[in-house]
């Protein structure tokens, strides 16, 4: 892979946490230090390196231009609140999205055009979120023009709550550092929105679709799944069902993932080169409409997106008739998708997306050629085997930071169960397409029903096995430098066999350990 776009995505990394006052300051008093002793070095004698001088200008010229593409982005697209005596004020904002929770509590999310704290209005910018009563008189539309207040605005809370979701994470994702109560008869409509919104229209077809399936004659917890696999509908998912299928490894087929992008996307690929008079650019320019507009229905969800974004780079070099590497494209949609939204980088979905892709990536030129030596049946579950550990391994800290846990029969759950739901996602294509032809297979919904119940009690028997669930404790973030530093030797052995790198492996976790016990010592 390229060092040169890796060292781009890095950099756009670090300038949006450096916006958003990641790490704290406390920290950045050591990395700095470090990181321009490391530059001098290079510098002064990149030969220690194995590198030239004019390589090390180049990386750190890319380097500090997308930290500062990363810095801009965030800065001038973050709502901060004025200062107020009485410490309320009005706002004037246009809506983004409004989603009821529950039957006491809504959540407005708006772009803050103006703020008045006293007298003057003042020009604001960036995303907040408003709690609000729900209120069937009263209608929210993206792209409204709304006049809020008086409000008192605070910081979002990053108190857990009794399941351990912490609100401060949610939203940074969402571009959202600030929230308030609206109370009912503070908020009036300034002016509505005259041009039809992109996400409000593929919300309404998502609508449309979900509606449709409703209809069909399956059993709920069918149609629900159906739903949530096809549109990326959770909302009619019982919530003992998605912690069954997060215990069992397998959550990430209950929404639109790249699995399911990528089955849409092989599915009009295979049709279309059924259809001799097209070419072959014009296949793969209606191919890449389809999955877009595929991705738009679902929400265009942060794993959507990658997938869908992925295949379009893939394309576009096939077009090209240039062969990129998968980790390239892969580190390309990172940097498109950063580019585009900068909160993406917060996003618990995006990071197990993007990072269980790259571990694919990063394992599959070792696994193929062992595969290839077994016959097609063993070739299948030893492929199956190693798919789940080769994405599971790097998204390992990133699910215990976010859930605090990690599903040790994941590999049970993959193996038996995804082939199950791969198949009921199939079925449920085309049950859907023929009830808009206006054709019933009762025999197959039957079987849909059965396969779904199947599914859910095997989940749920997988998910409460004795300890099934992984839950350290303490774990800070020298632990995860740790667990990468581990990881990438391992990978880098299999490779070229080295002893070298089994002693700098343990030298540098020597040292972690080191940091590790300075940090719980000081911080005691």
């Amino acid at each position: 892979m390229g060092v040169e776009i890796l060292i781009c995505l890095t950099g756009l990394i670090t300038g949006i946490l450096s916006s958003c006052g990641i790490p704290d300051g406390h920290l950045l008093n050591y990395l700095i230090p470090l990181l321009i002793a490391v530059s001098a070095s290079l510098l002064w004698k990149p030969n220690w390196f194995g590198i030239s001088r004019y390589e090390v200008f180049s990386i750190l010229a890319g380097f500090c231009c997308f930290f500062l593409a990363g810095w801009i982005l965030v800065s001038t697209n973050r709502f901060l609140p004025g200062e107020s005596r009485s410490g309320q004020s009005e706002i004037t904002a246009k809506v983004v999205s409004y989603r009821e929770v529950t039957e006491k509590m809504g959540q407005l999310v708006i772009r803050v055009k103006q703020e008045r704290n006293g007298t003057i209005w003042e020009r604001r910018t960036g995303r907040m979120v408003l709690l609000v009563r729900p209120d069937r008189s009263v209608i929210y539309h993206p792209g409204d023009i709304w006049q809020f207040g008086p409000i008192i605005i605070s910081a979002v809370s990053s108190k857990p709550s009794r399941n351990g979701f912490i609100p401060k994470r949610y939203w940074l994702s969402r571009g959202v550092s600030y929230e308030a109560r609206l109370l009912p008869g503070h908020g009036k409509l300034v002016r509505p929105s005259r041009v039809p919104s992109l996400l409000g229209f593929f919300g309404q077809w998502q609508q449309t679709l979900s509606d449709r399936i409703d209809r069909i004659a399956l059993s709920e917890p069918s149609r629900s799944l159906i739903k949530a696999m096809i549109l990326g509908d959770r909302r009619d998912v019982a919530n003992s069902t998605i912690t069954d299928f997060s215990r069992a490894g397998i959550i990430h087929v209950l929404s639109v993932s790249g699995l399911h992008v990528g089955i849409i996307y092989f599915i009009i690929s295979w049709l279309l080169r059924r259809v001799g008079f097209l070419g072959a650019k014009f296949r793969s320019i209606l191919s890449l409409c389809v999955v877009w507009l595929y991705a738009g229905v679902t929400g265009f969800s942060p794993s959507a997106l990658r997938s869908a974004g992925m295949i379009t780079l893939f394309e576009f070099s096939k077009i090209g008739r240039r062969g990129t590497p998968g980790l390239e494209i892969l580190t390309s949609t990172a940097i498109i998708h950063c580019l585009i939204d900068p909160y993406t980088v917060f996003s618990a979905g995006a990071q197990l997306s993007y990072l269980a892709v790259a571990g694919i990536f990063i394992w599959n030129p070792v696994f193929n050629p062992i595969l290839l030596k077994y016959n097609r049946l063993a070739r299948y579950f030893a492929g199956t085997i190693a798919i789940s550990l080769a994405a599971q391994c790097l998204i390992i800290p990133v699910l215990l930071f976010w859930f605090g846990w990690f599903p040790l029969y994941f590999l049970i759950g993959n193996v038996i169960l995804l082939p199950l739901m791969v198949s009921g996602f199939y079925i449920g294509l085309v049950i859907t397409v023929l009830d808009f032809a206006g054709l019933s297979i009762p025999l197959l919904c039957k079987g849909m029903d059965a396969l779904i119940g199947m599914v859910m009690n095997g989940a749920g028997w997988l998910g409460n096995l004795p300890g099934n669930l992984v839950k350290p404790d303490g774990l800070i973030w020298p632990d995860l430098v740790l667990y990468y530093l581990i990881f990438f030797t391992i990978r880098s052995y299999c490779e070229n066999p080295d002893p070298r790198k089994i002693k700098r492996m343990l030298t540098g976790t020597g040292l972690m350990l080191m940091v590790r016990y300075a940090g719980i010592q000081i911080s005691s």
